[in-house]
């Protein structure tokens, strides 16, 4: 993913980047407990860091991008897959979509950027009470709460409103929407950066404590 962005970034022919996913149900899954209790101890946290240090570029590359990034959420959208998309400029949902953001029940703080751009989004008390609660939430209500942008019934009004949105996008001089995008997001893309930096911090330290541990075997 992030090769294809960074690729996608530096080609002057693209114009607007996608995500999608190739899964029916799911737009992303989240980690399995039983994948989080592997990176428990000492060697498994050097592999969290490697991995999340990776995800975190691709956060910022996404969200520094010059190109107009939209992504499609056509499934259960839970973890880390959602956050990540967090940093596009445009979130177009199925109807049919659920949302999750489960770090409270793991005993875990938020990770991807979501502590930085879910309150950006939203604000602290909103982002607050989701993350305590662990709800899952339907489409309508991330629509109601600004997570997302567009609803649509089925895939062909999805691709549709996509259409739509990027023949809007294409009027414009793209040096000019890479400057605007720049001067929109420049000192938040600083911010998130730092954000990231901290939020690696503290879920590293948490993966050292055996609690987590206990609460990921409940869970498996």
């Amino acid at each position: 993913l992030l090769k294809n962005v960074r690729q996608a970034n530096q080609d002057p022919d693209i114009h607007s980047i996608v995500f999608e996913s190739k899964h029916r149900a799911f737009f992303s899954s989240g980690p399995r407990p039983e994948d989080l209790l592997t990176c428990v101890g000492e060697e498994g946290i050097r592999y969290l860091e490697q991995v999340l240090e990776v995800l975190n570029q691709c956060v910022l590359a996404i969200f520094r991008s010059p190109k107009v990034t939209v992504a499609l959420i056509n499934g259960f959208a839970y973890g880390g897959g959602f956050n990540i998309m967090l940093a596009c400029d445009r979130r177009i949902s199925l109807q049919r979509a659920k949302f999750l953001e489960n770090f409270h029940q793991m005993g875990i703080s938020p990770d991807l950027g979501a502590s930085y751009l879910i309150p950006r989004l939203i604000g602290y008390e909103k982002t607050f009470d989701m993350l305590i609660n662990g709800e899952i939430f339907t489409a309508e209500q991330a629509l109601q709460l600004g997570l997302i942008h567009e609803i649509a019934a089925n895939k062909q009004e999805l691709y549709e409103k996509l259409e739509q949105y990027l023949k809007k996008v294409a009027e414009g001089h793209p040096p000019a929407i890479a400057a605007t995008k720049k001067l929109l997001k420049e000192r938040a893309a600083r911010e998130l950066e730092k954000q990231l930096e901290v939020e690696t911090r503290y879920l590293l330290d948490l993966f050292k404590q055996e609690e987590i541990k206990h609460r990921l075997q409940v869970l498996v």
